[in-house]
């Protein structure tokens, strides 16, 4: 299955030096270096003859858009295009994805440059560790990383260190909105620094996500149990709000939130999903909930029989991604009805086939990525090649095994949870042109040598530990929020390529080895389709593109 579409005048510097024969020191124009009079001209010649070879190595592909007004919506492609040979496949726009619990930043414009035969080459590196515990979450925010567990760690790229970040809580999600910062507590929603909604007098507010005008959660009183069906009291409940909300309004008004009671208390969520004008949510045991068109409706019921968890959820042009538990698969959810999609990704060879969960996803360099617990496995898919490619198992131990369904089942005989020393990919974030990977165990714990101590001294410190990838083709760069159109222009030059913002240099790389040569051999683009491509359909009021150079 493939949605991929298929988409001077030069001022000679000479002249000044031919003005008088003799320097103060008594040089001649020869001693200096000057050429006769007779050849100033063929130089001038010269000199216009590699300024228009020059010009002719850049292209220029320029986009108007008007996103409106923000209120959370995922804004989506800004053009996708082939080379003329068919070797290469161009594109950009604003990601659309959530990994367990962290949304990604929207405001972060994504520009790639994809090889159609689907070969790449990476370089990996482990980071520093950001905390103590055996496992982090990552969330990107203005292309900035951060690390959410063990205490708030920014990512200091220049420093190559992680740094603590002020004014959030231990694992509190921020997302900006506008020229705002919506930020998500424990029960409580600010915004630019003011509450805008308190905690409930009963239970807890959990997962919040705006999207599309609406501050949608889940509102959960267990009352002491764990799950239970719903008896209709206000002992025990689950229920989901979509509160209408945007900048400038104040605090939510809880009297016009739409309301969904849940069939199960103790129903709430990993991961929260946009597509078009629908929010959508799973919840920890199967239900499927779609909020469109001011109203809820539910697409699949939930069932405490049975393992049915979406951790992950991503944009892939006109569908939506959604990575499940417990088979390890996307499935993809077209607005109507959710297709598990056999063989994405692949299972590697010599583990079992039992109880696996593509935890975190997302679009790096133009292909799909999808990290995989138990074992830590991270697949890349080349949408033009349809084929998926092992890229590295995150952890160097234990051996592979298909006798034991997680790491370390067999060993952990004192943990109080069996399957704690599974391995998780908990975080995909691509910033600064890199791919973020995080891991972690099950949960984010000390290593307590009494416990574990087949971890002993060091292999506990593989949870936990963060490893920024770097595959050429991606180029990433936060936009800045103007309330007005604005103007983007992509640049490739030679095997430069930069991201202009309203004339404003934002960001700028090279791209090295087989992708940095076919890209200096490009001379145009086919098929360009605009508001359209791997991020989803433009989301925005207008947008009008042009290209030139290297024709």
């Amino acid at each position: 299955m493939d949605h991929a579409k298929r988409h001077s005048k030069v001022v000679c510097a000479m002249c000044a030096l031919l003005v008088g024969a003799v320097s103060a020191q008594g040089q001649t124009a020869a001693d200096v270096g000057v050429p006769p009079a007779g050849t100033v001209r063929t130089l001038q010649k010269d000199q216009r003859s590699r300024h228009r070879k020059n010009a002719e190595k850049t292209m220029k592909i320029t986009v108007g858009i008007d996103l409106g007004r923000d209120l959370g919506q995922s804004f989506g492609s800004l053009f996708e295009a082939t080379s003329s040979n068919g070797s290469l496949v161009i594109g950009a726009g604003f990601g659309n994805q959530y990994n367990t619990r962290y949304r990604g930043s929207r405001h972060t414009i994504q520009f790639f440059v994809r090889p159609t035969n689907g070969e790449r080459t990476f370089t990996s590196e482990a980071l520093p560790r950001p905390n103590d515990l055996c496992g982090t979450y990552l969330q990107g925010r203005d292309d900035v990383v951060y690390s959410t567990y063990g205490g708030i760690k920014a990512w200091d790229s220049d420093g190559k260190k992680w740094q603590a970040a002020t004014g959030f809580d231990n694992t509190e999600e921020a997302m900006r909105v506008g020229d705002g910062m919506l930020q998500f507590g424990t029960s409580r929603v600010l915004f630019n620094g003011k509450t805008i909604l308190e905690p409930p007098a009963k239970g807890s507010y959990q997962r919040f996500f705006y999207a599309n005008g609406h501050l949608c959660f889940y509102h959960v009183n267990l009352n002491g149990r764990r799950y239970r069906l719903y008896e209709n009291d206000e002992d025990g409940f689950s229920k989901l709000h979509a509160c209408p909300w945007a900048p400038g309004a104040g605090t939510v008004d809880l009297s016009k939130a739409v309301v969904l009671t849940l069939p199960v208390v103790g129903e709430t969520t990993f991961a929260w999903g946009q597509l078009g004008k629908q929010v959508l949510t799973g919840s920890n045991i199967g239900g499927f909930y779609v909020f469109e068109a001011g109203a809820w409706r539910m697409l699949l019921k939930p069932n405490i029989k049975v393992s049915y968890q979406l951790y992950s959820t991503m944009a892939y042009y006109d569908r939506l991604l959604m990575g499940q538990y417990p088979t390890g698969r996307l499935f993809e959810y077209d607005g109507e009805k959710i297709t598990d999609l056999a063989g994405w990704p692949p299972r590697l060879d010599g583990v079992s086939g039992s109880a696996r969960e593509a935890q975190s996803t997302t679009i790096y360099g133009g292909d799909v990525f999808v990290g995989v617990w138990p074992w830590g496995e991270l697949w890349r898919y080349n949408p033009d090649s349809k084929a998926w490619a092992f890229m590295s198992r995150m952890f160097p131990h234990p051996s592979l095994s298909d006798k034991v369904t997680h790491p370390y089942d067999a060993e952990n005989h004192a943990g109080t949870v069996r399957n704690q020393w599974g391995q998780r990919v908990t975080s995909l974030v691509a910033s600064e042109g890199a791919l973020f990977i995080s891991t972690s165990a099950k949960w984010p714990c000390k290593w307590d040598a009494k416990t574990a101590p087949f971890l002993a001294p060091d292999k506990w410190k593989s949870y936990g530990t963060v490893h920024r990838m770097v595959m050429p083709g991606q180029l990433s760069a936060v936009t800045k929020w103007t309330n007005r159109p604005i103007q983007i222009e992509f640049v490739v030059n030679g095997a430069e390529i930069t991201i202009v913002q309203d004339g404003k240099q934002l960001a700028q790389t090279t791209l090295s080895g087989a992708l940095g040569e076919s890209l200096k051999t490009m001379t145009k683009l086919d098929k360009i389709s605009w508001g359209s491509g791997i991020y989803g359909p433009f989301n925005g009021l207008t947008i009008k593109g042009s290209t030139s150079g290297r024709k």
